[in-house]
């Protein structure tokens, strides 16, 4: 795969904050403001894919971030390793990191970035040239691409406070970056047209974000490989670096999909350095992390691949685009493979298993997917973790493939729009084309609020208070969903709401 020459862009954020003038790295786990500076914490969002091509991974490496002073030396912050991946962004957060002791004063806030890289299903009649290469109609491809503008935003004015505690979070727009013409892709951050143009920004905590006074945002399925130091609880990523979150009485411990870590009722104490997890945490308004929500993955780090099904091949083989993943502690099988990469997946005899991650999802559905062994159960568009056990590196046109025991179906992250809403549930149409479900039938969500918002299985929301009966119809929304559906493409519902976000 090619690699782009590293680009850097400018968003101009009118930030009310003087700070010292010396450097300092990027925090993963937040700071604390002193001396009567603020502390500022930063998040990033993404919406609004293009129709066509339909993007199924838009990765970028986060070099850096730099602040500079209207007069002054510029503050830089380097994450160790940061890789966003856009499209998990329409229902999640990434935690950018945090400046403490900042000031009064006027900044502009500029963002490197390096590598990126577009993974995508050509939904059109026609080849699709990106980086000189053709994909041709119906095809999955990957390219890595030089962006061109600068972007800015200059409608979004930020003021500090002595001693604040407080959040900015900036949104992509993915259809004003990505465009095709005259049958070439190509990725624009500063667009002439429309305006604003790539990015926004606004202060958190957003209007309706359904969290307590102290929170400000809620980071949510951060998985890596665990370490513990008393009530603290780091996950490592190779992906997207660490994120360190502390626990609480009112922490919560999911059991593993296969129920044998963790069981419920469980506490802090079946957390264990090794294992595969996936985190919840709370970005608190002072730059620390509240740990949320803990369920192991697996008992031991091992290769751990996830990524987005956009074919089905035979009964025992199917293909993903890569969206994450954890090497093995030795030995690992899959150090070349990276998210973005292509992937034919070669079923074994293992019956699958299904991350609930704590909803409450009816047995009938549950058995779509859970302790089958072939793809009758796998469909396009539906998200699944993997154990490579063996592996072969891609060559030339032929993409990467991997023998496999574990199938788990974890979370679709897409953007929806909203068809009707009531208390519980809600209708969606306009699917990504990677689905594969011709014409613009709805699809019903199911949604989980027993026990109240913020209780373990209750689904999140974000822009809507109380229930998703607060949905505005016919507008989009951006979800995180389990899909369990049948080979007649007749269940209903068929999507279980973890996270919905309505802008």
């Amino acid at each position: 795969m090619n690699r782009s020459k590293a680009l850097s862009f400018l968003l101009v954020l009118l930030l009310a904050a003087l700070f010292a003038s010396s450097c300092s790295h990027l925090p993963t786990t937040g700071g604390t403001g002193n001396g009567g500076n603020a502390t500022v914490s930063f998040t990033l969002v993404a919406d609004t894919p293009p129709a066509n091509p339909s993007i199924l991974s838009f990765k970028v490496t986060i070099v850096s971030i730099a602040l500079t002073p209207t007069t002054g030396t510029a503050l830089t912050l380097s994450p160790s390793s940061a890789i966003a991946d856009l499209m998990r962004l329409q229902s999640d957060t990434a935690f950018l990191g945090v400046l403490a002791n900042v000031p009064a004063g006027n900044y502009t806030v500029q963002i490197s970035l390096s590598n990126p890289v577009i993974t995508f299903l050509n939904n059109s009649p026609s080849t699709i040239t990106a980086n000189g290469v053709a994909c041709l109609s119906g095809a999955a491809c990957t390219a890595s691409l030089t962006a061109a503008g600068v972007p800015t935003i200059t409608s979004f004015t930020f003021t500090a406070t002595s001693s604040g505690l407080q959040g900015i979070e900036l949104d992509f727009n993915l259809n004003n970056a990505v465009s095709i013409s005259g049958g070439t892709l190509s990725v624009n951050f500063n667009p002439t047209t429309p305006s604003p143009a790539v990015f926004t920004a606004f202060t958190l905590p957003r209007t309706n974000a359904n969290l307590s006074a102290t929170q400000i945002e809620l980071i949510e399925d951060f998985t890596g490989v665990v370490s513990i130091t008393g009530t603290t609880v780091t996950i490592t990523s190779p992906v997207r670096g660490t994120l360190t979150a502390t626990s609480s009485s009112s922490s919560f411990f999911d059991p593993s999909p296969n129920g044998l870590i963790c069981p419920t009722p469980s506490t802090i104490t079946c957390v264990v350095n090794g294992q595969i997890a996936s985190v919840d945490a709370f970005l608190n308004s002072d730059g620390t992390l509240s740990l949320k929500e803990f369920e192991p993955l697996n008992a031991t780090q091992q290769d751990f691949v996830e990524g987005t099904v956009y074919a089905v091949n035979n009964p025992t083989q199917f293909a993903i685009a890569v969206t994450d993943e954890v090497l093995a502690a030795t030995g690992s099988l899959i150090t070349g493979l990276n998210t973005g990469d292509l992937l034919t997946v070669n079923l074994g005899s293992q019956p699958f298993l299904v991350d609930t991650k704590g909803l409450v999802v009816p047995p009938a559905s549950l058995a779509l997917f859970q302790n089958l062994t072939d793809t009758s159960a796998i469909h396009l568009g539906q998200t699944v973790a993997v154990h490579p056990t063996t592996f072969a590196a891609a060559n030339g046109t032929t993409i990467a493939a991997a023998n496999v025991d574990t199938v788990t179906l974890r979370w679709s992250r897409f953007r929806a729009n909203v068809v009707s809403a009531s208390a519980t549930t809600f209708n969606i149409d306009t699917l990504p084309s990677y689905f594969g479900i011709s014409g613009a039938p709805q699809e019903v969500v199911q949604a989980f609020f027993t026990g109240g918002l913020g209780a373990d299985g209750v689904t999140n929301l974000e822009g809507v208070a109380n229930s998703t009966s607060g949905l505005t119809v016919a507008q989009p929304v951006g979800l995180r969903v389990l899909y369990l559906q049948n080979s007649g493409f007749t269940a209903n519902p068929a999507f279980f709401a973890a996270k919905v976000r309505q802008p």
